[in-house]
């Protein structure tokens, strides 16, 4: 989000620039990024409706949540798609589940999992933990 923040104050710089300068090139440049930074200011947060989504293992979020204040309509629900796992798959319940700490064996075997299901995730070893694995 900083970056964002930081590209839009380097943009509405430039947009008034543009409009000292009074070039109708730099002028259509301005109204494109005015234009541009007023979607991103409308844009909202959140799943798109379209979107399928994993019915039973968004039940269990909302189940084993303990307060509403921690989701939020970027985390409260489980995206569905044909060929992804979920971590059900793996853990046995769903992230966070009650009771259930993984073990990190088990959230690496997930992300390896999800790696070979989707060319969108990339896993790289860089090292190994305090305890040499």
């Amino acid at each position: 989000m900083p970056q964002c923040v930081s590209v839009l104050g380097q943009l509405t710089r430039r947009v008034s620039v543009a409009f000292v300068l009074g070039s109708s090139a730099m002028s259509t440049i301005a109204v494109g990024t005015l234009s541009a930074q007023s979607a991103i200011s409308t844009a909202k947060p959140g799943r798109n409706p379209s979107q399928p989504i994993d019915e039973e293992y968004t039940r269990k979020i909302k189940e084993y949540t303990t307060e509403p204040f921690f989701l939020s309509s970027l985390v409260d629900y489980m995206p569905a798609a044909k060929g992804i796992p979920t971590p059900t798959a793996v853990l046995g319940d769903i992230a966070g589940a009650p009771n259930k700490l993984p073990y990190s064996k088990e959230v690496y075997e997930y992300m390896r999992l999800l790696a070979k299901s989707t060319p969108r995730v990339r896993v790289f070893s860089i090292g190994t933990t305090e305890e040499g694995r």
